[in-house]
Parts: C-alpha cells; sequence; structure tokens
C-alpha cells in the first residue's frame, strides 16, 4: 500500500486535511477502546480464552508480550518450543490483551496470506536486487510456514487453513503495464519462486467471472480463519506449557518504568495491578506509539475496513480455489471466500475489504485514525456495491438474504519505510531509563509496523525476534542464525533517525 503516504503530498487533497492526517500519525494513538465495531470473525468467542483472567496477575515474571494477536502467539510458540540449552529453562511468559483475546488487527483482517510480488521493480530500486530477493522470499515463505503451523496444532479444519491461487485483477492499461513488466522481472531474478505465477491477458479464462478485467496476475496465495488461527496455538500452547505461560485479557498496560532495581526491572502498571519482569515485547501495531513514544510518526495507524457478504446465487463457489485483489486507478479491494460446505452461517461467505481509496479526501482521512468503532461512510457505499459490478452482473444474479451481512474496522501500523520494526528498542524510541540503571540482563524489544501486509509479515517476524531474546538469555542450545530475516526491518537507531514521517505537510512533486 504505497500509494497511501504518497496521499501526503497529493496536491488535488486539501492542505489541511494532509497537514491533519500528519498530525494524528504523531500523536499518542491510546489504547485500543473498549466500544468497537462487530468482526465477523469474532462471532463465535473462544470458550477457554476470551476473556480468561487470573485471580492475581504473576509477579515477577521473565517476560510480558504485550498485545495477543499473530504476533505475540509466533513470540510465545518460539520462546516456549525453540532451543533451550542444559541450563537454560523455558521462560515464563504473560500477555496481556487490553480487550478480549485475538479481539485487534488480527480478529479483524482478511485472512489472506497474500504476496503478490507486484512491487518487486520498486524494492530493486530503493534497496538493491540481492536485498530485493531476500525481502521477498520472507515474504513468501508464510504461505507454507503458516499452513504446516495450521497442521501441526491440528488446526487446518478449525480454521479453513487452505491454499488458494490469488487473481490479481487489473481493470486499465497503464496498471496492468506496470505489473506485468515487475512481474517478467521478478521471472527474471527469481524463477525458482515464480514458478507459479502466469499472466492472463488476451484469453482470460471465463470461469474467473471477471468480464471487465484488463488482464490477471496469478500465483499461489492462502486463506484462513485468523482468529480461529491464533486462539487455536494460544489454547494449544497454555495446556502444553501451563507453569510457563499465562494470558491476561481485559488488562490494558496503563505505564510501563525501568527501575533497575534488579534483573526484573521493568514495573508494568495495568488497570489490574502491576508487574515485575526482566524483557518487555511490544506487539500492539497501530497502538504502538503509545508506550514507545519515540515510534510514533514512524509506525502509525490506519484504520481500515471490510466486510461479511452473501454471494450472488449465480457466482459458482470458489472458495478453496481462488482469492483476488482487485486494483483499480487508485487504490485496491481485497477478498477471499469461505468454503462451502463448512458451518451452515459460514459457508461461501465472501470476505471483502478495502476501500481506502474511496474514503473521504482519497483515504487521507483514515491515516491516523487509532480506533476500530466507526466506519467511514464513502469505504461502506463502495465495498457494498462492488462485488456484483466486479464479477459481472449476469455472473451474479440475485442474492438470498442481506447482501452484507457484516461490516467492521480495524486499525493497521504503517511504517514510515514500510518495512516492518523487529528487534531491541533503544532507550532513545523507549524514553525510558538510564545509563545508572541498565540491568545486564532484559530489555524492551517490538514487532511491529506490517503496513497493512501482516499475514506475509506478522508469522515470521515474531519467529525472529523470538529467537533474538533467546539469543539475548543465552537460552539457545545451538548458535543462532537469523541470515533469513531482512536487515531492512531490524531496528536501528541510524533507521530511526531516517525513517520518519516528516512534521509539516511540503509541497513537492516526489514523495518518501
Amino acid at each position: 500500500m504505497s500509494f497511501v503516504q504518497s496521499l501526503l503530498f497529493d496536491s488535488s487533497i486539501p492542505i489541511k486535511a494532509r497537514q491533519e492526517a500528519l498530525d494524528r500519525a504523531f500523536s499518542d494513538p491510546g489504547i485500543p477502546p473498549i466500544q468497537s465495531t462487530s468482526s465477523f470473525w469474532l462471532k463465535d468467542p473462544h470458550v477457554n480464552l476470551a476473556k480468561t483472567q487470573s485471580t492475581d496477575l504473576p509477579t515477577p515474571t521473565d517476560i510480558v508480550i504485550i498485545g495477543s494477536g499473530i504476533t505475540g502467539a509466533s513470540i510465545a510458540r518460539t520462546l516456549l518450543t525453540t532451543g533451550h540449552g542444559r541450563d537454560s529453562p523455558k521462560p515464563r511468559i504473560l500477555i496481556l490483551e487490553a480487550r478480549d483475546v485475538c479481539s485487534g488487527a488480527t480478529g479483524r483482517n482478511g485472512g489472506h496470506i497474500l504476496e503478490t510480488v507486484e512491487e518487486f521493480t520498486e524494492l530493486e530500486q530503493s534497496i538493491g536486487l540481492e536485498a530485493a530477493k531476500k525481502v521477498v522470499q520472507f515474504r513468501l515463505s508464510h504461505l507454507d510456514e503458516v499452513l504446516a503451523v495450521a497442521e501441526e496444532y491440528g488446526l487446518v479444519e478449525e480454521a479453513q487453513a487452505r491454499k488458494v491461487q490469488f487473481l490479481s485483477v487489473y481493470f486499465d492499461d497503464e496498471r496492468w503495464d506496470e505489473a506485468v513488466r515487475c512481474i517478467k522481472r521478478f521471472k527474471e531474478c527469481m524463477p525458482t519462486e515464480s514458478a507459479d505465477w502466469r499472466i492472463f491477458e488476451r484469453e482470460i479464462p471465463t470461469e474467473f467471472c471477471l468480464p471487465a478485467a484488463r488482464g490477471i496476475i496469478a500465483g499461489p496465495a492462502g486463506a484462513l480463519w485468523p482468529y480461529r488461527f491464533v486462539t487455536g496455538i494460544l489454547d494449544r500452547l497454555r495446556d502444553r506449557f501451563p507453569d510457563n505461560l499465562q494470558i491476561e485479557t481485559n488488562t490494558p498496560v496503563l505505564e510501563i518504568n525501568n527501575t533497575g532495581a534488579d534483573q526484573h526491572s521493568y514495573s508494568v502498571t495495568t488497570a489490574r495491578g502491576s508487574i515485575k519482569a526482566r524483557h518487555l515485547i511490544h506487539c500492539t501495531n497501530a497502538h504502538v506509539g503509545h508506550l514507545v513514544p519515540g515510534l510514533r510518526g514512524r509506525i502509525y495507524p490506519i484504520r481500515g475496513q471490510i466486510s461479511a457478504q452473501n454471494p450472488g446465487q449465480r457466482f459458482p463457489s470458489q472458495g478453496t480455489k481462488h482469492s483476488w485483489l482487485f486494483n483499480y486507478d487508485r487504490g485496491f479491494d481485497y477478498l477471499t471466500q469461505l468454503p462451502s460446505g463448512s458451518e451452515h452461517d459460514t459457508t461461501n461467505k465472501m470476505m471483502f475489504g478495502g476501500g481506502f481509496a474511496q474514503g473521504k479526501n482519497g483515504g487521507i482521512d483514515d491515516l491516523g485514525i487509532s480506533t476500530d468503532s466507526e466506519m467511514s461512510f464513502y469505504t461502506d457505499i463502495h465495498l457494498s456495491g462492488a462485488l456484483s459490478v466486479t464479477f459481472g452482473r449476469e455472473n451474479w444474479g440475485t442474492v438470498s438474504g442481506p447482501a452484507v451481512e457484516m461490516m467492521w474496522t480495524g486499525n493497521m501500523g504503517f511504517s514510515a519505510d514500510g518495512f516492518p520494526w523487529v528487534g531491541r528498542l533503544p532507550r532513545s524510541l523507549t524514553r525510558r531509563g538510564t545509563d545508572a540503571n541498565r540491568t545486564e540482563k532484559g530489555h524492551e524489544w517490538v514487532s511491529a509496523g506490517f503496513s497493512g501486509e501482516g499475514m506475509v509479515h506478522a508469522w515470521l517476524c515474531g519467529k525472529a525476534l523470538g529467537r533474538m531474546i533467546l539469543a539475548d538469555d543465552e537460552g539457545l542450545s545451538e548458535q543462532e542464525d537469523l541470515s533469513w530475516f531482512p536487515e531492512q526491518m531490524l531496528v536501528t537507531e541510524e533507521r530511526a533517525q531516517a525513517s520518519v514521517l516528516p512534521r509539516k505537510v511540503v509541497e513537492r512533486a516526489s514523495h518518501l
């Protein structure tokens, strides 16, 4: 979604609206509000985890993870199942969630494991060919990794985890020509990884039901029920490691202090009491700037919108075959379809999201919004009417029952330089601690800023961070090798200086 940041330099948008968006990006995003729109994915809360709380908070503990979405689940799994030498016991982990478990971005996204590689040439120009190939390989690895984890934990059926062929559809010549150029370069540079990518242009299969398509890029993708995937993993981890994993919902973190008093130098103040910890991990994505003020303007929130819709009676079920990306002259939409034969009230549902560019002022009014309690009126209009037009009314037919069953919003954490932030946080960003109270063990860490593409970033970012923490604690039984992890995603002082939005709108043709 690189077009999002370009809105800040779009002279057709009132300068007042752009400056207000920048001001929001640098403001405190706060904690997730109690009131929120209702996500379809959360309609059947996990019976054991949704509101789980203990009578007392544990203190001290080894590691506090703030956030119970896909990133927190990946980190917890890595910390509990990886390495551990003879003298390094498994850590005690406490996951804190401000609302019900997995009720943030992961419980509100599209469940779409999608990397189209249609930004390959842009990556190559910005970071070089070899680095671009490494970033793309990292993103592509999520498909097999996530599906393998679903298999490992017996969640394939429950989470409806499946591999599909994505169809990235274009409707105009200019954007289509650019997409083809990019995919051809991808195939030239990464022939093995691109073997399953196809270009449909002159003869688009009629079974795709896309009569207005100028061209289609197709390749491997995946889809799943994200809430069930995460809660299933957390539930199984808690059963397997009852003495090492504790989850506390509806326990927002209000304040953090670094006392430097002992190894458990972090004091975490919550609405239910305080906890002492050695390590503190921020997995709050759009809200990370609340507790890490130095990341404001480096990671900023954006409100996204998604719906659950019923297909037209003529539309063939494609939930186990395809997923979709619809590319317009500005912006895009994304779509997965739930499998047929699943639960009666979910079968064949169309999980349709996007419409950002159709929002007020080209979408910029959603930039910097950190609440999920309201919806964009113009985005609602777009999402509510786009499917029958896109697939063709002759292929769609009438809808039995309500066309739109549910509509909700969620908050994404966008990075100013387009890459996630993963690693140990320096004090320049946390603004906590001094040389006088430094401890040899224990730090603050972060994994956030996935820029709307969490399903091809978050799981392996969490895995990498978990291994960094284990290495820091000398809890690995083998030498750690993170050569597979892109260096552009690491937290560094140099990156913190360079990768930040401007404070004021500047009128110029180029953008970050």
